[in-house]
């Protein structure tokens, strides 16, 4: 009987970054110190890494080098890893976006999927995009341990992508993904190169 390959990827939400009560979208806000160091407490003890990959944005790869060069890792980065792209928004305080267009964006968080006002990206090319990365990852390091460095909108969409749940918000809502944190997918893929996820998530959590 042909044996299965066995993929192990712990993805991580980077730390606190610079840019307090933005929508930081795609804006390259820098992580801050005690931003590393809630990454670093979130991987302590994780030391069976075989490759890195990071969201090219520097409150994720900044992070990814330092651990890939602790360990002497290769390190990639692929821009499909990076957050929701929130156009005209992105980078601007919610405090001001709620003041500026409060009843727009009242109407695209009750369902983001059907409308996208800041021209920027749709929820539904997001989803796209995030499942491209998956398939792109499994393919290319296949049967490898990997640390994933990236963000809680891909990791949400990740989990909705591999949980199979339907395209409404509740997903957005219910899932608490506070910086740092930490959450594995073990993936066995049979010999019909059929892809078989688990998520482990464990308990705690750095808010």
């Amino acid at each position: 009987m042909a044996r299965c390959m066995k993929t192990r990827v712990d993805i991580l939400r980077h730390g606190l970054p610079e840019g307090h009560g933005c929508l930081r979208g795609h804006t390259d806000f820098p992580i801050t110190p005690a931003g590393l160091e809630q990454m670093r407490s979130a991987v302590k003890g994780l030391d069976d890494i075989e490759q890195v990959i990071t969201s090219p944005l520097q409150r994720c790869c900044d992070f990814a080098n330092l651990f890939a060069q602790q360990f002497t890792l290769p390190c990639q980065q692929f821009s499909h890893w990076k957050e929701m792209d929130f156009g005209e928004w992105d980078g601007q305080s919610q405090d001001s976006l709620w003041q500026q267009h409060g009843t727009i964006l009242e109407k695209y968080w009750q369902n983001p999927w059907l409308s996208t006002p800041h021209g920027g990206e749709d929820l539904k090319a997001f989803d796209i995009r995030i499942q491209h990365a998956w398939e792109h990852l499994l393919a290319n390091f296949s049967g490898q341990n990997i640390l994933l460095v990236t963000h809680a909108g891909v990791m949400k969409q990740l989990m909705r992508i591999l949980l199979e749940m339907p395209r409404s918000t509740s997903y957005l809502h219910r899932i608490d993904l506070p910086y740092a944190a930490r959450y594995r997918v073990t993936v066995m893929t049979d010999e019909n190169g059929v892809h078989w996820p688990q998520i482990q998530w464990p308990v705690t959590q750095q808010y």
